[in-house]
């Protein structure tokens, strides 16, 4: 999945990995795309999300994983 071969953060594979789309996680949480690509992607425009957006990903991918855990996602949790 990984769209146009942008290297990827860890939040960023895990939902390549289980088929989950930046369509879907925008759709749930109210994110723009843009906004998710920085969020998912490294380079320069790379952002690192608040608490509450973080929060507001793992509410979306847990409606497809419900296993799904904050560490999998960012490794500072």
């Amino acid at each position: 999945m990984g769209g146009l071969n942008k290297p990827r953060k860890k939040a960023g594979k895990y939902i390549d990995l289980h088929g989950i789309s930046h369509k879907f996680i925008a759709e749930e949480t109210g994110l723009s795309m843009d906004t998710l690509t920085r969020i998912f992607t490294i380079g320069k425009k790379t952002q690192n999300p608040t608490r509450s957006t973080r929060k507001l990903i793992l509410e979306a991918v847990k409606k497809k994983i419900p296993q799904a855990k904050m560490s999998d996602l960012w490794d500072d949790e």
